[in-house]
């Protein structure tokens, strides 16, 4: 079997499952994984052989044991086959494996055992010896991630550096994650997350420097057009990403051809950026090349500097938010973050489960496309809901610190949530709970304004209402005829905004979101049966008539059968007094509970309430029918109601004093 090097290595073995071979012949704990694995540095000379598809190559690995204890087994990311081969060594000594006999064809990965345990900051040199073989699509162009062996924690990435010589053919074009020392003849980095080499025939070359960085555009003839622009572009993106935070992660940039198709890129590597369709230039305005690659280059921060898991919407978002400052230094407008944003807001629409905090089982059960509607389009919405809400001074130190506390390490929303509290000084439960753990969706809107005069000044009145149900604070403009504005943000516990304004002149228009930084539904959607319920459980039992209509409404159009609901819809109406709702609401608990002691009371005390004397005494007479012998308390209306309380309005009748 062939090892196959494609453009993703995505580990799916775990080594905690070793516990269940016992046969291999070793304690389970002299395998463990430190907390921080240690980084690497890999020196690689390795020879690819295009005409035979094979990559022959020796390494030496350097590690520190960065841990509190010893290290007596490691692991690589490497399988032995009829088509690859491995020999390692340490101090002259070839390591033993421990998972792979003489009946086996393969293993991965492979688990070896030390002659002598690696002591705590102790420094080793692994000296290896691999070849493989590599399968390619097409022989001209040859795309390799995991192409040499590398150390394995549990899949765990590390921020490893390297020196890489490379043997090819000449009529080959190269990009790989390092920049070429002249004097050595090696290409060297000081740390990347995924090191990929990417080769291909009848290409053209042209670099540009801006500092320290070299960028390099690879480019077939009918892409020349296109690859000058977007290597024009990326000087002036990478020169504005260092102005802006202070550094750009790698030396060297490289920027590939992809597909035939004008529809995006992606990172192929640390410092290597795809852009499709590059042949097609006319197809596509100049606003999606410049955008693409200031996209692809954001991500050379967030995914490739700050590591976080493949399916994560916080990589996306943050990495989006670096392309948007770019498009807005530039004046290309946000019209491609706008667009973004409404793949989610498409997903609202259709009813799509959007919560963002999913486990990997949960994600693979989603049969709509995840990428799209929930890792750009929502993660995107996310990040710029957060920047709105805390404001842009405050959102760009968390974004610096988090690129300066986690380079080379995992960023999970966790400790995203941790640091933006830390920097703003505020409980963010409210935002994360609603934005990240919940499918819930923001629509707010202005339903009325009006200016008045008084004496010298002008007052206006701006009247916003949410209609979702995601609760945030929002931006509300108002724009004067002396072309003056001011902005004031709503209440986040108010369903609806009373927001006053004072200007010199008279109020010309007034706008909700002025710099459309939010995703926003524009009308109330169909609620599913899980939001319902969550909605009138945490409706207060007071006070909430225009809820409790909604809701009724909602609750009545699906059907819904949950006693629960219905009985605290209908004491939320008897409060609104809004008898003839709150009737049918204790006749839906009837129908799920028939014999239900307090809803026959109820249904006496409404139509005692709507002077139907006659229908309440049979009501009432039902309920002493169904006696259950409690007492149960209406704090709001002050009432204890039991057999003794029925039996007195046998005689006089309820009313509300």
């Amino acid at each position: 079997m062939k090892i196959i090097i494609s453009e993703k290595f995505n580990p799916l073995i775990i080594i905690s499952l070793l516990m269940f071979f016992p046969s291999l012949g070793f304690s389970v704990n002299e395998y463990w994984v430190p907390k921080y694995p240690p980084k690497a540095h890999y020196e690689i000379r390795a020879k690819i052989d295009t005409l035979n598809n094979m990559i022959n190559g020796n390494e030496i690995i350097t590690v520190i044991n960065n841990s509190v204890k010893d290290i007596s087994v490691l692991t690589f990311n490497w399988s032995i086959s009829s088509e690859s081969e491995i020999s390692i060594s340490l101090n002259g000594e070839i390591l033993s494996l421990l998972n792979m006999d003489k009946n086996e064809t393969e293993s991965f990965p492979l688990i070896y055992a030390l002659n002598t345990p690696i002591k705590p900051g102790e420094n080793v040199q692994l000296n290896i010896d691999f070849s493989s073989t590599y399968q390619t699509r097409d022989t001209k162009e040859i795309k390799l991630i995991g192409w040499y062996p590398r150390l394995f924690w549990d899949g765990i990435y590390t921020f490893d550096s390297y020196k890489i010589k490379l043997e090819i053919p000449d009529d080959f074009a190269v990009a790989i994650s390092g920049r070429f020392n002249k004097k050595t003849g090696y290409y060297e980095n000081n740390g990347v997350r995924t090191c990929g080499i990417y080769l291909c025939k009848d290409l053209l070359t042209e670099q540009k420097e801006v500092g320290d960085v070299v960028i390099t555009s690879l480019y077939t003839n009918d892409g020349s057009e296109c690859a000058k622009l977007c290597l024009n572009t990326a000087v002036d993106v990478v020169k504005y990403y260092k102005d802006w935070l202070g550094f750009y992660p790698f030396k060297f940039l490289y920027i590939i051809p992809g597909a035939d198709k004008p529809m995006g890129g992606y990172p192929f590597a640390s410092g290597i950026v795809v852009i499709h369709g590059q042949q097609k230039f006319q197809e596509k305005p100049l606003l999606h090349w410049q955008w693409i690659t200031a996209h692809e280059i954001g991500h050379q921060y967030w995914g490739e500097y700050v590591f976080d898991e493949d399916d994560s919407w916080l990589w996306i978002g943050l990495g989006v938010y670096a392309d948007r400052e770019y498009s807005l230094y530039r004046n290309l407008g946000t019209e491609k973050h706008t667009n973004m944003m409404m793949r989610y807001i498409n997903g609202i629409e259709n009813n799509y489960n959007t919560t963002a905090d999913l486990t990997a089982s949960e994600i693979r059960k989603i049969d709509f496309d995840y990428n799209n509607v929930i890792k750009h389009g929502k993660g995107v919405s996310i990040i710029s809901a957060l920047e709105c809400v805390l404001g842009k001074d405050i959102f760009v130190r968390i974004y610096k610190r988090c690129l300066d506390e986690y380079a080379g390490k995992y960023l999970d929303y966790h400790s995203f949530w941790r640091i933006c509290e830390e920097e703003s000084g505020e409980d963010l439960t409210w935002f994360f709970d609603q934005w990240v753990r919940s499918n819930k969706y923001l629509s707010y809107s202005i339903v009325d304004q009006k200016c008045e005069q008084e004496k010298d000044r002008f007052v206006s009145h701006i009247k916003v209402k949410c209609h979702g149900t995601l609760k945030m604070p929002i931006p509300v403009k108002a724009l004067f005829e002396d072309g003056s504005s001011q902005t004031q943000f709503t209440n986040r516990l108010l369903e609806t905004n009373h927001l006053q304004f004072e200007s010199k002149s008279k109020l010309k228009e007034a706008v909700i979101d002025p710099n459309n930084r939010l995703a926003m539904i524009k009308d109330t959607l169909f609620a599913s049966h899980g939001e319902i319920l969550e909605n009138i459980s945490v409706m207060s039992w007071t006070n909430a008539q225009e809820k409790a209509i909604q809701f009724f409404s909602q609750a009545t159009e699906i059907k819904l059968r949950d006693y629960n609901s219905w009985f605290k819809l209908g004491m939320v109406l008897v409060d609104s007094r809004n008898y003839v709702k709150a009737l049918q609401c204790f006749q839906k608990t009837l129908e799920i509970e028939p014999k239900d002691f307090i809803s026959f009371v109820w249904l006496g005390h409404l139509n005692d309430l709507k002077g139907e004397r006659e229908e309440a005494l049979k009501y009432y007479q039902k309920a002493l029918e169904n006696d259950d012998g409690g007492t149960y308390q209406h704090s709001q209306f002050g009432l204890f109601v039991n057999r003794k309380w029925v039996e007195e309005r046998l005689l006089a009748p309820f009313i509300f004093e």
